[in-house]
């Protein structure tokens, strides 16, 4: 009978071991993410840009949304929105092995704001066009094709975030 309890008290060390060591990983994650002594130049740019872009929106503030105005408006606060995160960000000193990549996603994320920007009035046009039951009846499958139209040039920016370990700066992410 003494082999088996041996096996039960090792079986419940197991998630001791296991949970100390994710403990630790996580402190020594959490010490290289915020800039601790040691840390990498690439790593302290990648939290400087996360600091600045983390939580972003796609405007700020709020806006009327009834008239053809208001769509415009709301597509230059969209270009505003990222522009101002993107100063912020160019602002930032970038590691020699990362500018290239750096200058890639800060170009992938101002053609996605622009493209947003674009894409919202298309959307409000496209509702107030709509008048018969045969355009009301295509209305559907038109926004989700404008909805999707981002989708390609969102993945190739996800590919140079993940590269840059970098979030959406944009807000539409």
């Amino acid at each position: 009978m003494e082999r088996p309890r041996r096996n039960i008290e090792s079986m419940r060390a197991i998630p001791i071991i296991v949970g100390t060591a994710l403990v630790a990983m996580s402190f020594a994650a959490t010490g290289e993410a915020l800039g601790a002594p040691g840390s990498s130049p690439a790593a302290e740019y990648s939290h400087a840009v996360t600091r600045i872009c983390t939580g972003a929106l796609l405007f700020e503030g709020t806006h009327e949304m009834g008239t053809r105005s208001d769509a415009l408006e709301i597509a230059a606060a969209i270009r505003a929105s990222t522009d101002a995160r993107l100063a912020r960000v160019t602002a930032l000193s970038v590691p020699p092995e990362l500018q290239d990549t750096s200058s890639r996603w800060i170009s992938s994320q101002r053609r996605l704001a622009s493209l947003y920007a674009r894409l919202w009035v298309r959307i409000y046009d496209t509702i107030d066009a709509a008048r018969t039951p045969a355009q009301l009846a295509m209305l559907p499958r038109r926004l989700q094709k404008l909805v999707h139209a981002p989708d390609p040039l969102k993945s190739a920016a996800r590919h140079l975030e993940l590269r840059l370990h970098v979030p959406d700066c944009t807000g539409g992410g």
